[in-house]
C-alpha cells in the first residue's frame, strides 16, 4: 500500500511539475512592448535602439512572433526558448513582400544580422539579458541584447 501511495504521489508530482521552457516563454510571451536598452556588437552599443512588440503565443501550438521596431518601421522575427530556458533563438521572418526592403530598411537588416542562438544570462518578468557569438551577421563576435518591459 505504501509503495502504491508513493508511486501515485511521485506520478502526480511529475505530471504537475513546471516545464522551465514553457514557464520562461510564457513570461516573455506576455503581449506587449519590450524596449531594447542595449544592443551591442563587440561591446559597441547601437545609437538607435529598437523596441520589440511581442504577440501572444502558445509555444506548443504556434511559432512565436514578435516585431522589431525601429524609426517607425518594423520587421517580424520568430523567437523561442530552448534548453530549459537557458538559450534563446531569434529567426528572421521573411515574407516575400519584405524581401525588396532588405537593402533599404535598417530594421530588415537588423533582424537578419541578429538572427541566431543566444545564452540567457539573466531572466525575469521584466528584463532579459541575451548574449551570443553565434549570429548570422556577426559570427564569432560578441553580441549582447538587453530587453525590458516598457
Amino acid at each position: 500500500m505504501k509503495n502504491t501511495l508513493i508511486l501515485l504521489l511521485a506520478s502526480l508530482f511529475l505530471a504537475t511539475a513546471c516545464n522551465k521552457d514553457k514557464r520562461a516563454s510564457r513570461r516573455f510571451m506576455k503581449p506587449g512592448t519590450w524596449k531594447v536598452t542595449e544592443l551591442s556588437v563587440n561591446n559597441v552599443n547601437s545609437d538607435t535602439l529598437p523596441t520589440w512588440t511581442v504577440n501572444a503565443c502558445d509555444i506548443y501550438e504556434n511559432l512565436c512572433v514578435a516585431s522589431w521596431n525601429r524609426n517607425g518601421v518594423s520587421s517580424q522575427f520568430y523567437w523561442q526558448f530552448n534548453d530549459k530556458a537557458q538559450t534563446f533563438r531569434i529567426s528572421r521572418v521573411v515574407p516575400p513582400s519584405e524581401c525588396e526592403n532588405f537593402y533599404t530598411e535598417q530594421v530588415e537588416q537588423d533582424t537578419y544580422h541578429f538572427t541566431g542562438e543566444y545564452k540567457v544570462r539573466e531572466t525575469s518578468k521584466k528584463r532579459k539579458v541575451l548574449e551570443s557569438v553565434e549570429t548570422i551577421g556577426y559570427p564569432s563576435v560578441f553580441v549582447r541584447i538587453v530587453v525590458e518591459v516598457e
